[in-house]
């Protein structure tokens, strides 16, 4: 890593403002570069003007201010104007803009370098492949193709935290900047010792109850399973717009004794409800790279998946078993192959779940490969 450290601006949004994994991934990095020492700010749409502290630092945050009652049109003007105001005034203090997602972050600072107001070198993250991600919303924005071409002319580096983003750039044209791979990183926490399974099945499922997260589709492979005698619980720690129609759902199955909705679970909280589990399940139709499995596997849990890309590489890597996205015939094959699995195999893929989140995404590792990532980036096309 070169000796001067990028001075960055991150696009982004952080928690608690926005419960998302992108926002939590955002504020362990920062967390982390900072105790490398770079200089770092968070500016979002979601987030208030002054400073918040992050993994024991202060960080200055910057609100991006937007006009949502005039619609879609009106949100992307307002940010983008809101941005232009404090690339204005700071011009000068930053090296790169750290964007995290494809959306009004990356096409806003794009747009004001293009037209000279700053030089700052950018680095994006896309966050979804496939479904509603990152592609749709880009296709989605009026005179998308002039966007599309000012990404492709700006941006210096795109980092794929799954590979299944490769496929969406090269479709949208993204082809001339950089690539690199560099995943998504955790916390490592001293292990948990897990000498049992229960003998009826402990499920976990942590997140925002959204279509893409596929729930619609386990609850009733899930009763399609009891019904073949499997036991098990099914405990759901999370809140959002599907939760009274999952609800509906569970109690038509009628799996209600198998299914808990539990809540919100509290940041602090997630390691004790994993550690009450015997394996996490993630049905998502899409993903970028699941924190949620992340962590579950950090606690030596294995994981029920989908192959969307990201973290199911590994998963088949003896950690867990994989399915077909949106596809309820593999689930229920996948599910089929879990519970017919011995105690000694269950435990057997947890360790190696946690072996694998031990070598590969520890956060203090994954950070100063971003940070060295972005040093080179402004090393190699000039300091701004």
């Amino acid at each position: 890593m070169p000796d001067a450290l990028p001075r960055i601006l991150v696009l982004a949004n952080l928690p608690s403002h926005v419960l998302g994994g992108a926002e939590i991934q955002v504020a362990r990095l920062v967390g982390a570069w900072r105790a490398l020492g770079a200089d770092v700010e968070v500016a979002g749409h979601r987030i208030p003007d002054g400073v918040q502290e992050i993994g024991g630092y202060r960080v200055r945050t910057h609100h991006l201010r937007t006009w949502p009652r005039l619609g879609r049109i009106g949100r992307g003007l307002g940010y983008a104007l809101s941005l232009l105001r404090l690339v204005v005034l700071r011009r000068t203090d930053f090296d790169v803009a750290y964007c995290r997602g494809l959306g009004d972050g990356v096409v806003g600072v794009a747009l004001w370098r293009f037209l000279g107001f700053c030089h700052w070198k950018i680095v994006a993250v896309p966050i979804n492949a496939r479904g509603t991600g990152d592609a749709y919303f880009l296709r989605s924005l009026p005179l998308a193709r002039v966007w599309l071409r000012l990404l492709d002319s700006e941006v210096d580096c795109f980092n794929l935290i799954n590979a299944e983003t490769a496929v969406d750039l090269d479709a949208l044209g993204l082809r001339r900047a950089r690539r690199t791979a560099i995943p998504n990183g955790i916390p490592i926490l001293p292990p948990i010792a897990r000498r049992e399974v229960a003998e009826v099945r402990r499920l976990v499922w942590t997140g925002r109850f959204e279509p893409q997260k596929g729930l619609d589709l386990l609850l009733p492979a899930l009763a399609a399973r009891r019904r073949a005698g499997a036991r098990f619980r099914l405990t759901l720690w999370g809140d959002g717009a599907m939760r009274e129609s999952l609800r509906r759902q569970v109690e038509a199955l009628g799996i209600d004794e198998e299914v808990v909705f539990a809540g919100v679970c509290p940041a602090k909280g997630i390691r004790d409800a994993l550690r009450d589990a015997d394996v996490f399940v993630l049905p998502s139709r899409y993903e970028g790279m699941s924190n949620s499995a992340l962590e579950a596997m950090e606690a030596s849990l294995p994981v029920l998946c989908t192959r969307c890309g990201g973290i199911d590489k590994e998963i088949e890597m003896g950690a867990g078993w994989t399915c077909a996205p949106d596809d309820s015939g593999s689930l229920d094959a996948a599910l089929a192959e879990m519970f017919s699995s011995p105690d000694s195999d269950w435990l057997a893929r947890g360790r190696r779940a946690r072996e694998i989140v031990e070598a590969h995404y520890a956060i203090d590792g994954v950070a100063a490969s971003n940070l060295a990532m972005i040093a080179s980036v402004v090393h190699e096309t000039g300091a701004a």
